[in-house]
């Protein structure tokens, strides 16, 4: 069983896979079902994601301690009648931090509940151990899949060659959050059509309004156009299929779905020299992540990417597309069932 708290992203599909034997349970977000779905089935298992969801949303810190341990009561009464957690991480913090003590509570609680801790990556396994003394035989380090087939048939995404254009073509996508890097980006991009013209770049996503107002004076340059609010999936293989580099100059991150989303498309990354970029990222694309979180050694990577020959761009591109096959949704699947049948016989 798995309460999906987020709608829209194909995650949940593929990290599951079709055969996988899990029922979403929608509308089971305040946990207060789960007891019931427990009684009569052999080893049920519940698989909880976004902690931030759960503990530590209102401005009010009465109302968060009180819904904090009515969720953990429930969640030991689905483990008293028999049920076992499997609990991902996909974040260090909160996206929105409004009851940090609240939500640290909360992870602490389920640190101790869960049966299996699911990270995507070996910082996130150190973290969940060091930080939170998760017992390390817990984790399992299953890889974020990649997005192949999710939005378009997987032999189209691979057969598409290196769009065409005079102009290199940088992408930014997804919801542009503080992390996301997008204080980066004015004086980023201002210095950069200084020096080079022949570069486009879409912005992509739902806007922040404080993030937009930072980025006015840039966005009457040619070289930038911004797509505004939710992309429909069927949009999706375009904005990315036609473009050739994508741009993620993230500060605070754990893992990113968007650069998964990048590379299944076969865009190279441009991203901070980080263990949380290296795990997500092909090795040998590496050299093209930059030291410090500053406007300068971005422009500079973008300047080398902008003058790249084709012939190079098409190379890193395969390794992108070569990095989604190896993370494609089945093998993913497959790891996460084995993971979850180590719990015991399982039935939806």
């Amino acid at each position: 069983m798995n309460i999906p708290y987020a709608h829209g992203n194909p995650y949940h599909r593929l990290l599951y896979g079709p055969a996988g034997p899990y029922a979403p349970l929608p509308g089971a977000k305040d946990l207060g079902q789960l007891a019931q779905y427990a009684a009569g089935q052999v080893s049920p298992v519940v698989h909880l994601h976004w902690d931030d969801r759960m503990f530590g949303r209102d401005d009010d810190p009465d109302a968060n301690r009180i819904n904090a341990q009515t969720l953990v009561d429930r969640l030991q009464a689905f483990k008293n009648a028999g049920g076992k957690i499997l609990w991902t991480i996909h974040n260090k913090r909160a996206h929105f931090e409004r009851d940090a003590e609240s939500f640290a509570w909360g992870r602490g609680q389920l640190c101790a509940l869960a049966d299996l801790v699911h990270v995507h990556a070996p910082h996130a396994a150190r973290h969940m151990i060091e930080d939170w003394g998760v017992a390390p035989e817990k984790i399992r380090l299953i890889p974020h899949p990649s997005y192949l087939d999710a939005y378009e048939p997987a032999a189209v995404t691979l057969g598409r060659p290196l769009p065409s254009s005079p102009n290199r073509r940088f992408l930014f996508f997804g919801t542009m959050r503080g992390n996301k890097g997008v204080a980066l980006l004015p004086d980023t991009i201002a210095r950069l059509a200084r020096h080079r013209t022949n570069f486009d770049l879409l912005i992509a996503g739902k806007t922040m309004r404080r993030a937009m107002r930072r980025m006015q004076p840039v966005l009457d340059l040619p070289q930038v156009s911004v797509r505004d609010g939710f992309i429909p999936d069927a949009d999706v293989p375009d904005i990315f299929g036609t473009a050739q580099v994508f741009l993620a100059p993230f500060g605070d991150f754990f893992t990113s779905g968007s650069v998964m989303l990048a590379q299944t498309f076969g865009l190279p990354v441009i991203g901070p020299d980080r263990a949380e970029m290296r795990a997500i990222t092909p090795p040998e694309n590496h050299d093209l992540l930059y030291e410090g979180h500053r406007p300068k050694p971005l422009v500079q990577m973008m300047k080398r990417l902008i003058d790249m020959p084709d012939e190079e761009l098409q190379q890193r591109r395969l390794l992108c597309l070569d990095f989604a096959q190896s993370t494609r949704s089945e093998l993913i699947a497959a790891s996460l069932t084995t993971a979850i049948r180590s719990l015991g016989p399982v039935t939806a």
